[in-house]
């Protein structure tokens, strides 16, 4: 066990071999960096940070992942982990206040211990039960999100919040009139039919090319009507350091106060590897990549523990950076690690170029993104079995209606409680032979499984009865408890119960006490 904690824990380069991508891979990272600014900008803010802190996040968590984790999935500023930093930091501190800053750290490097406790437990275990329906829910939900979310910018609006998206969309089109800035609509519309245009021509490249025809559109307008007329949003100028290294503050006071911190943390440390392991498991479902989850869960504990060092905040896996990723071909890690580069080399080199790219221009490109997040074909898939359908659409409108965190919750909840009412199911055979009648049992014989077998049993009481448990895949203390006691009802009806089991089962069964009531006969070695 140690041993392989130890593996995990160290950086694996087995993608280097795949030298033949490293092209796909950098022109990936490339793209993804471009499209991180303005969410690093926007999700900081939500956080209550200054904008630095969200690229900080975007350059160091996505590096820190990429290295120390096995898959092509993207980390960094997430909207949901931003909205919660921000709750729980609020009442400690003034927002954005140096004290505020000191509080985020201290939250970040225990939501990081927290993911690593749950990576040494083996807690990604529990996202192996995500069936694919509400893998597909997730990634649906999160699509749209990324469409409502990407209406504002387009068409110009400022920034409001509702209870429901529906009560959104009713405002925008009740009071298009006042509420819609046409320039802006103008460059948003613009990107996302250059994008699609582009597509047509090329599937590698038609995300660049969305993005420079927002900003060439963008450019147009600024050309023909000044900005107090069309009132458009630009990206900004942002100072960055190559370096930013500190050592988070942490003193008395400090550890006294953050004790109302610990639930947050344990619930943003969920929450953050919830919406990356479902990233993971969609790529290893739609790519031939060799993830390893646990792998994955400690990459983002560390990254996540490490941030605050270097000026960041709690980052996850990235549902639209991804996509975007995994269509231009990346399947490796290098992709991670060179787009936390290219946004360190945009700032920096290119800040006079980005100072002028149109928030409606990059609202665009994560509006085509999200588009083909969400896949309609995938309702009439799960229809052919009802329980699939349940879980996808309970999971994709949860999402709409309540939020990502409470869809990947329930999704988690419901793919369980299928799964447990799945292997809560036997399946039994009666059979008359010569001798009385034998049972042939198929599944899991465990205390939720037991009323199943007793109404099988009471129904040839009085009869000998033989059970072939060879199919049966695991047998509890309650299983064993059931047939000592029914073994000895059966005794006092002159009847006898007989066990086909293999040599593992019947090492159990004796070691549980199983008497003389019982005749064991062992068919195989199991």
């Amino acid at each position: 066990m140690i041993a392989k904690l130890i593996k995990e824990a160290i950086p694996s380069f087995a993608w280097i071999n795949q030298s033949g991508k490293w092209r796909t891979e950098v022109f990936a990272g490339f793209v993804g960096a471009i499209l991180v600014i303005p969410q690093g900008i926007t999700y900081a803010y939500l956080a209550g940070l200054q904008p630095e802190h969200g690229l900080y996040c975007a350059i160091f968590v996505t590096l820190f992942s990429s290295l120390l984790g096995t898959s092509s999935m993207i980390s960094g500023p997430n909207t949901a982990v931003a909205i919660l930093i921000g709750i729980a930091v609020l009442p400690l501190a003034g927002r954005g206040s140096p004290m505020y800053i000191d509080f985020v750290f201290l939250l970040c490097m225990m939501v990081g211990l927290v993911q690593l406790l749950f990576w040494l437990s083996r807690g990604s275990r529990i996202f192996q039960y995500l069936s694919p329906a509400a893998i597909s829910g997730i990634s649906a939900g999160a699509g749209f999100l990324i469409l409502l979310a990407s209406l504002d910018s387009v068409l110009g609006l400022s920034t409001f919040n509702t209870t429901f998206f529906y009560e959104k969309l009713y405002v925008i089109f009740s009071d298009a009139p006042d509420l819609v800035n046409p320039y802006s609509m103008a460059i948003g519309i613009t990107t996302i039919a250059g994008g699609y245009i582009g597509r047509y021509f090329s599937q590698r490249y038609f995300i660049i090319i969305a993005i420079i025809t927002g900003y060439l559109c963008g450019l147009l307008v600024a050309f023909i009507w000044p900005q107090p007329v069309t009132e458009l949003e630009y990206l900004g100028r942002m100072p960055l350091q190559w370096l930013p290294f500190a050592i988070p503050a942490i003193n008395s006071d400090y550890l006294m106060s953050s004790i109302s911190l610990i639930p947050y943390a344990i619930i943003i440390a969920f929450v953050s590897l919830a919406q990356s392991l479902v990233i993971v498991r969609e790529l290893k479902m739609e790519t031939d990549q060799d993830i390893d989850l646990d792998k994955e869960v400690y990459a983002q504990g560390v990254a996540n523990f490490l941030a605050p060092f270097f000026s960041g905040f709690v980052g996850s896996g990235s549902f639209n950076r991804t996509r975007a990723n995994q269509s231009l071909g990346a399947t490796t890690p290098l992709s991670g690690i060179t787009s936390s580069g290219f946004v360190l080399l945009l700032i920096t080199f290119l800040g006079p170029v980005l100072t002028y790219m149109p928030m409606a221009a990059m609202a665009g490109t994560l509006f085509i993104l999200g588009a083909d997040m969400i896949q309609w074909g995938d309702i009439k898939h799960y229809a052919r079995v009802r329980s699939e359908l349940v879980i996808y659409l309970c999971t994709f409108f949860s999402i709409l209606f309540f939020g990502l965190t409470t869809g990947v919750l329930l999704a988690v909840f419901l793919s369980v409680s299928v799964f447990m009412g799945r292997i809560s199911q036997l399946e039994l055979k009666v059979v008359k032979t010569g001798s009385g009648t034998q049972l042939n049992v198929k599944g899991t014989l465990f205390f939720a499984t037991i009323a199943q077998l007793t109404e099988t049993f009471h129904g040839h009481l009085g009869e000998d009865l033989t059970l072939d448990l060879q199919y049966t895949t695991h047998l509890d203390q309650s299983a064993v408890d059931f047939f000592i006691r029914e073994a000895g009802n059966m005794a006092a009806h002159g009847a006898r119960l007989t066990l086909l089991i293999n040599d593992k089962q019947g090492e159990f069964l004796r070691q549980l006490g199983v008497n003389g009531d019982i005749k064991l006969i062992s068919v195989g070695t199991g």
